[in-house]
């Protein structure tokens, strides 16, 4: 069933029987007219076919449009520099930790002096 837009309705639909027996059904004169002229669907925008082999080109689009808006930059953090957060990437884990640690103790001691 060659370029067709919709549902099939048997009472409306134009009939062609090429020989061999193929029977080809058409929605519209549209449809007839441009089978008969051996326009292939796929290059009609408004048919199925071209909607289904176009849809991944499409997506893609869109996808690469996203991609290339997003641009990487760092920037400073409320409180602390652009140096201090490159700084700290760099440290090791033995420093970070042993930071953390004081400044739990640190708390602690707080929190008993106030109790």
């Amino acid at each position: 069933m060659p370029l067709q837009w919709g549902q099939d309705n048997p009472v409306k639909d134009s009939r062609f029987v090429r020989s061999g027996s193929q029977v080809f059904l058409f929605a519209s004169s549209k449809c007839k007219r441009h089978f008969h002229n051996r326009l292939k669907p796929s290059k009609l925008t408004w048919t199925a076919m071209y909607r289904k082999q176009h849809k991944d080109i499409a997506a893609e689009a869109v996808k690469k449009r996203r991609r290339t808006t997003k641009k990487p930059y760092s920037r400073s953090v409320v409180g602390a520099t652009l140096e201090v957060i490159k700084k700290r990437r760099t440290e090791k884990d033995e420093v970070r930790n042993a930071a953390w640690e004081a400044a739990l103790r640190h708390v602690y001691t707080v929190v008993e002096i106030t109790l």
